[in-house]
């Protein structure tokens, strides 16, 4: 019998602790008072500290933050990439590796539609397709996490997996950053746009053709 309530003195102890559950945030912080983490503290914690940065993130989900910071970063560094390289030498590149097999007049018509954008132009397009790929990606993922979520019943919205994917995301800044240093290492300014990522696993380890094949697939998956 004492064994009894000591475990259910336990079982009480361990519920009151718990943080209580609302219908559209399983998460509430300890205290009303408490401050909330600022962003760029999760943000430096994502990379130190994930677990404790997954904590912080309950506090609120977040979204707008982690969201716009790889939008707008990502759409600057292909932005400074059109307006930065040997725009002629990227022609020629682009004709090649496109329109390679194709009549000598076919490749002339597809130089001229190149030709046609500006770098400005192109990087703008570029930009806002990247922002654009980026968040539909990121609200994709946070659907089958939702559908996921309903099927377990444990009460998360769109918003909080929105959030959670948008913050474990946040390691492609490395990506980003990487990007920017091989831009401003180019001496020559002719980078591929396949080559422009140094962590993709093509450029660590196969150093494949990387415009075709494995080597274009291998290009798109990189570390972070």
């Amino acid at each position: 019998m004492t064994i009894s309530m000591t475990n259910e003195l336990t079982k009480l102890k361990y519920t009151q602790k718990e943080k209580p559950m609302s219908d559209n945030n399983p998460y509430v912080p300890e205290s009303e008072n408490t401050p909330m983490t600022g962003n760029f503290t999760i943000l430096t914690n994502i990379f130190t500290a994930p677990s404790t940065a997954m904590t912080q993130v309950q506090e609120r989900y977040s979204v707008a933050f982690p969201l716009l910071m790889t939008i707008i970063l990502t759409g600057v560094v292909w932005f400074s990439y059109y307006t930065m390289i040997d725009y002629e030498w990227f022609i020629d590149y682009m004709v090649e590796t496109s329109a390679g097999e194709l009549s000598k007049a076919e490749q002339d018509q597809t130089r001229a539609g190149i030709s046609m954008m500006s770098p400005t132009v192109m990087g703008s397009i570029t930009a806002i397709t990247a922002g654009i790929a980026i968040a539909i990606i990121y609200v994709i993922q946070a659907v089958y996490f939702l559908i996921v979520s309903n099927v377990n019943g444990d009460g998360y919205q769109f918003k909080q997996w929105l959030s959670f994917v948008s913050w474990t995301s946040m390691p492609i800044l490395l990506t980003i950053f990487a990007m920017f240093a091989m831009l401003f290492a180019s001496a020559s300014g002719q980078i591929a746009p396949d080559t422009l990522n140094p962590l993709s696993l093509n450029e660590l380890i196969f150093g494949l053709e990387p415009s075709k094949g494995l080597g274009k697939m291998r290009a798109t998956i990189h570390l972070p």
